[in-house]
């Protein structure tokens, strides 16, 4: 029996450590495991020896990330450090477009190209004018005594400020005409390159008129815009084009399509996952049948707990183009497939938000059966970061317990740094170790285990002076 003073006391001081240390234990413990959560990582290829680079975000981030801000991403060197990065055109600044009237110049239907081969044109209103290239290279329409052909197109001269386009509004005198216009720009006059194929409608019932009249340039720059009218040339009344300040020209658009909806509750809902935190501010549909025209309203929410916002609304249009005088079309032929008029894209502030709907007004009979598909553009973010450290960089997303992490330009870059070289996003790495995870969730763990660990030994050791204490035979 041990009864020395000595011994009882070592034997509570361990009684005492142990039942301490316990509950830090079992909280240490709980506090290492990780959750189960995926980073996926993705190489950053190819980088020399610059100090700063630019990457520019694809697909593929987007859908791997869990925050509609992209804080859940990561730039990091080869020992898993990360290294500062900022989001350089993650929001772009409002800046306001102009619009201004252009003049245009009618071509012949025949005799060449039109203005490339020196052909000429009537004015915008009746009678017959001849086109002429001024030193500037500017157009100039002066009368013509003979008789022109039937008008087969249109020229548009922009002037030499070069100011990038982001549409044109191209306004139609007629009281219903709904038809297609091709437009082509050029710097001489010679060489065309073709832009885009946008329907255009107008057409009314009683005091309402419906029209749509835009064309969307996204940021296109030239001297020169053609248009040929393949359904025939409408009467104009006038063509708007709106401009978007030199500074503030977005980066490319970038689309993902094929996007299946599903049939909501209600009749004339269709709803839709986006798969990811796009950045989304255009969306297409595809409607399901030939000959559809309908108005609809679209919304948005981040999760299915958070109420819908209402974020665009607008005409959904698919209209067969009339066939040519006497031709016909069988559901499989070519032309059955050609000349169909959709709506342009609908425009929407930038958002994020994964889960849609649209609520198509029924009254007409909707879309009738079938399901529409969905496309989403979105301009990528681009992210600039600071190669600190040693390669191989690779960018990291996914992990939700990450707080936003990304610095201002201002604070990242150097003044007299120079342009970031550039590097794209390749191979998909696997995905980071659950240990990693929890080192960058809580970078002071390691401080505690250290602390733990101590705690563990201390504990062992007053355990092994109480048991040799209690070997030693006490004196008589």
């Amino acid at each position: 029996m041990i009864s020395s003073p000595a011994v009882r006391s070592a034997a509570a001081t361990v009684f005492a450590a142990i039942a301490g240390a316990g509950p830090a234990i079992a909280a240490s413990a709980e506090t290492a495991a990780p959750a189960a959560v995926v980073v996926h990582r993705y190489a950053l290829e190819p980088l020399g020896s610059a100090s700063y680079y630019q990457v520019t975000l694809n697909d593929a981030v987007y859908a791997a990330s869990r925050r509609s801000d992209l804080s859940d991403l990561r730039i990091l060197d080869g020992a898993g450090e990360p290294v500062p990065f900022t989001f350089d055109n993650a929001v772009a600044a409002a800046r306001p477009a102009t619009l201004r009237p252009v003049r245009w110049f009618p071509l012949p239907a025949t005799g060449g190209q039109g203005a490339e081969d020196g052909g000429s044109g009537n004015d915008n209103n009746s009678g017959t004018l001849s086109l002429t290239i001024g030193p500037d290279g500017s157009l100039h329409a002066a009368p013509r005594s003979a008789a022109v052909p039937a008008r087969g197109g249109d020229i548009i001269d922009l002037g030499a400020d070069g100011a990038p386009l982001s549409a044109l509004l191209i306004h139609l005198q007629d009281k219903s005409w709904q038809g297609r216009v091709d437009v082509a720009v050029s710097a001489d006059l010679r060489a065309w390159t073709p832009v885009i194929q946008a329907p255009l409608l107008k057409t009314g019932s009683g005091d309402a008129t419906l029209a749509q009249e835009r064309v969307e340039l996204d940021g296109l720059r030239a001297r020169y815009v053609r248009l040929r009218w393949p359904d025939g040339a409408p009467t104009l009344a006038g063509i708007d084009a709106e401009s978007t300040p030199m500074d503030a020209t977005p980066p490319t658009r970038a689309w993902r399509g094929g996007i299946a909806t599903q049939a909501g509750a209600n009749a004339g809902e269709y709803r839709f996952d986006t798969g990811g935190a796009y950045p989304v501010d255009r969306v297409q549909f595809d409607l399901p049948q030939p000959n559809t025209v309908a108005r609809g309203q679209l919304y948005s929410r981040a999760d299915a707990q958070a109420p819908w916002r209402r974020v665009a609304e607008g005409q959904l249009l698919r209209l067969q183009a009339a066939m040519p005088n006497g031709a016909t079309a069988n559901a499989g032929s070519a032309a059955a497939g050609q000349g169909e008029q959709r709506n342009p894209p609908w425009a929407v502030p930038v958002d994020a938000d994964r889960y849609w709907r649209l609520s198509v007004d029924t009254r007409g009979g909707g879309l009738g059966s079938g399901l529409p598909t969905v496309s989403l553009g979105w301009r990528p973010t681009i992210v600039t970061f600071v190669a600190r450290g040693t390669g191989p960089f690779v960018l990291a997303v996914g992990n939700p317990n990450w707080r936003a992490s990304a610095v201002t330009l201002a604070d990242l870059m150097a003044t007299d740094a120079g342009a970031p070289a550039q590097a794209r996003i390749g191979r998909e790495l696997a995905p980071m170790p659950p240990a990693v995870v929890a080192r960058q969730e809580d970078p002071g763990a390691g401080r505690r285990y250290v602390l733990w660990g101590a705690l563990v030994i201390a504990v062992a050791m007053l355990a092994g002076m109480a048991w040799r204490l209690s070997r030693t035979k006490p004196r008589p």
